[in-house]
């Protein structure tokens, strides 16, 4: 019987042994994880603020366009008014002109109406 003892005690250790290296594995697996984790962690981070910075600069970028379009635009509006405002004196002197053209034919065929 104190051999069956023995080797009780013997396989005992044993898996006391291989319960704590399990235990040990677990432990560094943990360890290992929770690198993992931060790392994984800190790399979102860096994506985050990579974006932000990203869209940041297209806001500015936006921005600088959307001003140089609203420049843009009222140039071409004072444009337009100073076409529209010509095109008013033109169409005034058109007027003008058509009546004074009017006139003269009504002369013309008068005085040669008047020669018959």
């Amino acid at each position: 019987m104190g051999s069956l003892s023995g080797t009780s005690s013997g396989a005992s250790t044993v898996t006391q042994v291989s319960e704590e290296l399990q235990a040990l594995l677990m432990e560094e697996r943990k360890r290992k994880r929770k690198v993992s984790n931060r790392e994984s962690a800190r790399r979102s981070r860096m994506r985050k603020k990579k974006h932000l910075d990203d869209l940041t600069a297209e806001l500015t970028q936006l921005r600088e366009d959307n001003h140089q379009i609203i420049l843009s635009l009222n140039i071409t509006s004072q444009s337009y008014l100073h076409v529209e405002a010509e095109n008013s004196v033109l169409r005034a002197q058109t007027n003008e002109l058509s009546c004074r053209l009017q006139s003269l034919e009504d002369i013309i065929t008068f005085l040669q109406w008047k020669q018959w």
